[in-house]
């Protein structure tokens, strides 16, 4: 099983500040300097008021889009009633802040779309999905740089993973694994049950077509036990082609008080179709 690298007491420093450098230089880009300002009261504001732990729309700032001040709270009521309000902890460095953001990217499980030829090569993989066989090994893919000649920040950071892992070790969290025909682990996501909806939080893949796979096999298990929706965050190309929409809050927090005929309990998961299986699974068929 993979492990995240620790950085050792003489490295700490180091890694502190080269992750305050790229989070500073992340914010301080166009498209998000005018945000920073609005951050910097937020954190300020909430570490002199501190309000209660579980988040609500009253919070949600317009400046930046969806922050809804610090998380300190990451215990897993805290975390499962704010995800449950449609708020998610995230953060690239430092403590970890609530967001709601103002859009949402969701697959509605009804409307999911898989071309032919996806179908054909699903079939002719050799790979096997599985689920929750290595929570670790799927979350390390995720943090891991995609180009390791480049500066890489990822808001999966040491404090993300201790929270997932511990969701996960509570059956909250579950990640969907890709192994390749020497039972290399090559793809996979992760993300959390949130009553009806299973929000997907990041994917990985080191192979041709493995994250797709892994979404496409998630879609199907998820259909099949009763779930409404996944929430991607925010749009990829590949969701959008798939049938992925985009959701106001509003609409987003309408979903997640839907009822669902979900009966999943917490607890690890285990697969039940291949994806020869997945390939022939349609969502219109099983209605």
């Amino acid at each position: 099983m993979n492990s995240l690298p620790q950085p050792g007491p003489s490295r700490q420093g180091n890694y502190s500040l080269g992750r305050l450098a790229l989070a500073t230089a992340y914010w301080l880009k166009p498209q998000r300097v005018q945000h920073f300002p609005g951050l910097v009261a937020g954190l300020v504001g909430d570490r002199l008021l501190r309000p209660a732990p579980v988040p609500d729309a009253s919070r949600i700032r317009k400046s930046p889009p969806g922050f809804a001040g610090l998380a300190d709270d990451l215990s897993t009521p805290v975390v499962l009633q704010a995800m449950a309000r449609g708020f998610y902890p995230q953060g690239h460095w430092g403590a970890m802040k609530w967001w709601s953001p103002p859009e949402r990217a969701v697959m509605d499980l009804a409307s999911v779309h898989i071309a032919k030829r996806f179908r054909r090569t699903m079939r002719g993989s050799d790979m096997q999905v599985a689920f929750d066989t290595d929570f670790a090994g799927v979350i390390d893919g995720c943090a891991a740089p995609r180009d390791p000649s480049r500066p890489h920040l990822t808001w999966i950071t040491p404090k993300a993973r201790a929270l997932y892992m511990g969701l996960h070790g509570e059956g909250h969290a579950h990640s969907v694994e890709i192994f390749d025909a020497d039972d290399k682990l090559v793809g996979g996501l992760f993300g959390v049950t949130v009553g009806p909806i299973f929000s997907a939080l990041s994917m990985f893949h080191t192979a041709d077509n493995a994250s797709k796979f892994a979404i496409v096999s998630l879609y199907h298990h998820l259909a099949d036990a009763g779930f409404t929706a996944v929430d991607h965050q925010i749009m990829s190309p590949w969701v959008e082609a798939l049938g992925g929409t985009v959701l106001a809050r509003a609409d987003y927090a309408a979903l997640l008080a839907r009822p669902s005929g979900s009966q999943a309990a917490p607890g690890r998961w285990s697969v039940k179709f291949s994806l020869a299986d997945t390939a022939g699974w349609s969502p219109e068929s099983a209605a």
